[in-house]
């Protein structure tokens, strides 16, 4: 199955790599990046489903008490589309609304 990183996994990806290392340390995020590789591995060969929103329609999988990823998959294309890792903190009616722009 192919990976397909979108523009908003890429930047909030590495926005989150940013707050852990301010937070935390460097081995904190290789961890994280070790952690995000592992689900996107399980993710693509089926082992991991994660879960569907009934509002979004999207598959998300919780990363971390922290951050969760969000993701669509198209079994037509052998395709997952890594839509947004979320800060788990923030305000869900932003996360609808970045999510209604994948629709």
């Amino acid at each position: 199955m192919e990976v397909v990183w979108g523009k908003k996994a890429e930047n909030s990806y590495f926005k989150e790599l940013e707050r852990i290392n301010n937070y935390h340390s460097q081995k904190e995020v290789e961890n994280f990046k070790k952690l995000v590789d592992q689900i996107i591995y399980n993710l693509k060969t089926s082992v991991l489903e994660g879960k569907v929103s009934q509002k979004t329609k999207f598959n998300s999988f919780v990363i971390s008490k922290q951050t969760t990823l969000y993701f669509d998959v198209n079994k037509e294309k052998s395709r997952l589309e890594l839509l947004l890792f979320w800060q788990n903190k923030e305000d869900p009616s932003k996360l609808i609304e970045f999510l209604k722009e994948f629709e």
